[in-house]
């Protein structure tokens, strides 16, 4: 998909450069590039976020089988017979690499890499350091239970509190829309009536026209990214709601007739 969007943003480029058809292109070639990647990035990002719900409750059951004096190999077989979810066969592959013989901290690497989550790497590194320090294995799988969960808790609130924040840039976007389009009708265009095509500056209606939307679309890109630093501190990660707010610009804007 990124080198048919590059291949069509130089196609028109060299062929429709200045034509009306010259912003479409840029917008389609911009949406098939970054569609198909938001679309894998945030079935993964589900994906991952589910991984960091259930892990918590797997440190928990591995924590309590230790203190009743099992040991971690013993601990890991016995949880690789429940339910976790999402989280169930990559905890079964745990216990065979264990019962394998690879080394306890080596498998938890193993692991980390897998789910590729910040999230669960802090506490695997935890483990892995505390296990390779001879700590008390048992205190530290306790204490990773408790923060993780208090640690979920609070994103949960966070994510609560900031929600009215994404609405409000979702308002802030909408107005701008609207002062656009109405801009655009009432004075735009009986102004161009007026002079006869040429507005201020001797800039035609089609070239304001052409502005408008240039502004909506960067106002929708930026706006996107700025919700995706503000929800999940990753800029790519507005990538989906500049997505949306482009479509929707783009669907507004041409079924208006603007």
């Amino acid at each position: 998909p990124l080198m048919i969007a590059i291949s069509l943003l130089f196609y028109s480029t060299l062929f429709y450069f200045n034509t009306e058809y010259y912003d479409d292109f840029i917008l389609f070639s911009f949406l098939i590039g970054a569609l198909p990647y938001t679309t894998y990035r945030y079935f993964e990002f589900r994906k991952i976020k589910k991984y960091e719900e259930i892990f918590p409750d797997f440190l928990a059951d591995l924590s309590s089988s230790v203190d009743s004096g099992m040991s971690i190999p013993q601990a890991v077989a016995i949880c690789s017979k429940r339910d976790y979810g999402i989280l169930t066969d990559e905890i079964r592959k745990i216990h065979r690499l264990i019962t394998w013989g690879v080394p306890f901290e080596e498998v938890l690497r193993r692991f980390s890499f897998f789910v590729k989550s910040p999230f669960i790497e802090k506490f695997v590194y935890l483990i892995i350091e505390a296990n390779r320090s001879g700590g008390d294995i048992r205190e530290v799988l306790s204490s990773a239970s408790r923060n993780s969960k208090q640690l979920k808790e609070i994103e949960r609130e966070l994510k609560g509190n900031i929600a009215p924040y994404m609405i409000i840039m979702y308002m802030i976007f909408g107005l701008f829309l609207g002062m656009t389009i109405l801009l655009y009708y009432a004075f735009l265009v009986p102004m161009s009536t007026i002079e006869g095509g040429e507005i201020i500056y001797g800039i035609s209606l089609e070239g304001y026209r052409t502005l408008f939307f240039r502004l909506l679309m960067l106002e929708g890109f930026f706006n996107g990214l700025i919700m995706g630093k503000i929800t999940n501190g990753k800029v790519i990660s507005g990538l989906k709601h500049s997505i949306a707010m482009i479509v929707v610009s783009y669907i507004v804007f041409y079924f208006l007739g603007v």
